[in-house]
């Protein structure tokens, strides 16, 4: 059942400081400019429509296959923290720099995958981290044509970095979907199966909240995962085969497990929705932030919103959404931040982290880290490795992760690492 909730939310604002610079501040003709006589307000959006599509009946119907959670899942590939710091574009300061990891060499080189949205948790007393990768197709790569298997994620248990283990899972929904064109996008062939198909969207950012997962759909808004749905199945030798065949097995292109989606959020009126991640409100409270993708070409000012959770970790649709207009010090020019790919707020001290890439080069990189504090006139700039996507805050170990995207083939060395740093380093 489909239910519309019309909400309308206050203009904040909240004032903040401008922080001391650290050594990885970016010093350059882009230094963050000081005046703090320009208040930035926040604007009043109304009419923000949201609705949920709840799918868990389909989920359902897939419990005679037994469920899983992710303490179960034997984990089949292996990272390694050598060698992380040193991928091309990497340029966290070595005082800055605490830990990371670089997926098999497989991970590393292919072109028919590319990893965009980070977030972690802990379960059954593990730490796993959870990566979002996107299949490549020749719009993105010329000859690759791998964007029909949709979305896959990477679960990594990261409980002792000197060991770090993986394994990749299809995102699967109801097949039903697929007359959806919100929904699905269809592209080339393969062997379409009954009961499910792909997810098939770019999937920029995820984020976690009381076992379920958020993923970007960037023109619909969320699409949503509950991680102890988890389902083992059978292998394909052509991987081109997908959903439950006559006898009653499950393939899933040679993936030996699935997630299947419980449902979505339909929300109009702030997309793009590029990145995500579980922040902060004004007063503490648990809020999901989506950032825009936009650049100057796009006549539209980059926003990031929050959406408040319930202890269910689901979104409360009758609850005030935030908004904000974080601000950048590009070319000292005091502007919007362009080219975001990934956010972070912490409500309570009115500060917002954003990675956003596409800028001039600057110590190997074109990607920065901004942050602004509400009320500011400017952002700060630092220094920050190429090809940066979604940020994670992982509140135990007061840590900020994040990760680079690109194939090893795009710079004739390995790019590609997932890192952390100390989040007060950057703010």
């Amino acid at each position: 059942m489909k239910t519309t909730y019309l909400k309308q939310f206050a203009a904040l604002l909240m004032a903040g400081a401008i922080c001391s610079c650290s050594n990885d501040l970016e010093q350059s003709t882009e230094d963050a400019a000081t005046s703090q006589d320009t208040q930035v307000t926040t604007k009043a959006f109304l009419n923000l429509p949201i609705s949920y599509v709840d799918e868990s009946s389909f989920v359902n119907s897939l419990s005679s296959y037994g469920f899983l959670e992710p303490d179960d899942i034997s984990l089949n590939r292996t990272a390694t923290k050598s060698g992380y710091n040193s991928v091309y574009g990497f340029n966290i300061p070595a005082a800055n720099q605490v830990t990371g990891f670089k997926w098999n060499s497989g991970d590393e080189q292919t072109e028919e995958w590319r990893p965009q949205g980070l977030t972690g948790f802990s379960y059954g007393g593990k730490k796993f981290l959870l990566a979002t990768w996107y299949g490549v197709g020749p719009g993105t790569i010329a000859g690759i044509n791998n964007q029909h298997k949709g979305v896959r994620i990477a679960l990594v248990d990261i409980t002792n970095m000197n060991d770090i283990t993986y394994r990749h899972i299809l995102l699967v929904q109801n097949k039903a979907n697929m007359s959806n064109s919100q929904l699905y996008k269809s592209s080339n062939s393969y062997n379409q199966l009954d009961l499910f198909c792909p997810v098939t969207i770019h999937a920029g950012g995820v984020a976690y909240s009381n076992n379920k997962i958020y993923v970007v759909d960037t023109k619909l808004g969320m699409r949503v995962f509950d991680i102890r749905k988890l389902i083992a199945v059978s292998g394909d030798s052509t991987k081109s085969r997908i959903g439950r065949e006559s006898d009653g097995t499950l393939k899933a292109f040679d993936y030996a497990y699935i997630l299947p989606q419980t449902g979505y959020y339909d929300i109009d009126n702030a997309n793009p929705y590029s990145c995500i991640s579980l922040g902060t409100g004004n007063d503490g409270e648990a809020r999901l932030w989506t950032g825009q993708y936009l650049t100057q070409s796009d006549n539209q000012i980059p926003k990031i919103y929050g959406f408040a959770l319930n202890s269910n970790g689901q979104i409360i649709t009758s609850q005030t959404v935030q908004q904000l207009e974080p601000q950048d010090n590009e070319s000292g020019d005091n502007g919007p931040v362009y080219r975001v790919q990934g956010v972070y707020r912490r409500g309570q001290t009115g500060t917002s982290i954003l990675t956003t890439t596409g800028n001039s080069s600057y110590e190997g990189s074109t990607a920065r880290l901004v942050r602004h504090y509400s009320g500011d006139g400017a952002g700060t700039r630092y220094r920050w490795p190429h090809g940066a996507e979604d940020l994670y805050y992982d509140s135990s170990t007061g840590y900020l992760w994040n990760l680079t995207e690109y194939e090893t083939s795009k710079y004739g060395q390995d790019n590609r690492c997932v890192f952390a740093v100390r989040y007060t380093d950057y703010d």
